[in-house]
């Protein structure tokens, strides 16, 4: 029996069971935690003169950057595996195209999208390499990808510079863990969602194991960093972190992963 299959089940009954989370993730979403400007300039990037942008959101959750996209005039479609979170998302604009499925069997044709977004996804599956795998066929040829998930190469600084070298070289593309066993009460009693960040994330997912995935599959990566959300850094230091993006292992340490890639 594939333990990792198991834990997809886990994941599955979490989902299922935590209304809680998607919640959260929308009292977020209102508080300004979102990337609107690097998937505007991604929607103008991916354009084909002629004919709508066709944009698919896997991992849509409350739906948010799908209303971006169909805000700007394209073909928007999302799925989420919470049918909590689909919902939520039709709650929000009832003529949203977000149905509940598996990003590892994306129910679209092949080369169906210009764009794809995969944000906060990779580290909650036990198979990242379906994932991408499916991204990459319903992409076509020159079709853009906005890939995010926390960087998880330790929780101190010193800690994430000691993992860069060791990871840089490495061909790992995943790296999987148990839930916790009291994941759900902690859920359930959280005020937000940054008080349970990554405590349901199953694959302890790097950038270098993002990257790995992306050149298997295919793609150029265009902009790389692993900054936080500017509204996450205290008053000047967003100034300094993005500084430090430009120094060559320290651009790896951040704790958040923001890789804008194109299929070749």
């Amino acid at each position: 029996m594939d333990p990792h299959r198991d834990l997809k089940d886990v994941m599955k009954s979490f989902y299922d069971r935590n209304v809680r989370y998607h919640e959260l993730i929308g009292g977020m979403e209102e508080g300004g935690y979102t990337y609107d400007d690097l998937i505007a300039g991604l929607l103008g990037r991916a354009a084909i003169p002629g004919r709508r942008l066709r944009v698919v959101d896997v991992a849509a959750g409350t739906g948010y950057n799908l209303r971006v996209a169909k805000a700007a005039g394209a073909v928007s479609l999302g799925i989420d595996l919470s049918i909590h979170a689909c919902r939520i998302a039709r709650g929000k604009d009832r003529d949203l195209a977000v149905c509940r499925g598996d990003a590892e069997a994306l129910p679209f044709r092949d080369a169906a999208f210009d764009l794809a977004l995969c944000i906060q996804l990779i580290e909650h599956t036990p198979f990242p390499e379906k994932v991408i795998a499916e991204i990459t066929r319903v992409l076509r040829p020159g079709g853009f990808l906005f890939l995010s998930a926390p960087n998880m190469l330790g929780s101190s600084l010193f800690s994430r510079i000691i993992r860069v070298l060791p990871s840089y070289f490495s061909s790992a593309i995943k790296q999987i863990r148990p839930l916790p066993t009291d994941i759900l009460t902690k859920w359930d009693g959280a005020s937000n969602a940054m008080d349970v960040a990554d405590l349901d994330a199953c694959n302890r997912v790097t950038v270098f194991q993002a990257l790995n995935l992306l050149r298997a599959n295919g793609f150029d990566v265009l902009h790389l960093d692993t900054l936080r959300h500017p509204k996450k850094y205290r008053p000047g230091r967003y100034a300094l972190a993005r500084a430090l993006q430009r120094v060559p292992v320290l651009r790896y340490t951040g704790v958040n992963f923001k890789i804008v890639a194109r299929k070749r």
